[in-house]
């Protein structure tokens, strides 16, 4: 276990959050980190894939979004 410093107001929403569940303060703040790490991991596991594609759109001579309705549009910058 480690020693982390919570800002007061969120450190008091978690308190709040602990009367009204019934559940420890740790216990959500443990909860909390996972989800987030959770979701950290899908964000780059998106990211992954959306680069993936990118290049394969691009190996099949794909263009960019913002450059195919540049052109469609005639630039009309």
């Amino acid at each position: 276990m480690k020693t982390m410093t919570v800002e007061d107001s969120l450190y008091g929403a978690l308190e709040a959050a602990s009367d009204r569940d019934g559940r420890p303060v740790q216990e959500l703040l443990n909860e909390a980190i996972e989800s987030w790490l959770a979701d950290a991991a899908l964000d780059d596991a998106d990211h992954s894939a959306i680069e993936r594609s990118r290049r394969e759109a691009t190996e099949q001579g794909g263009v960019e979004f913002e450059e195919f309705f540049n052109e469609l549009l005639g630039d009309q910058d």
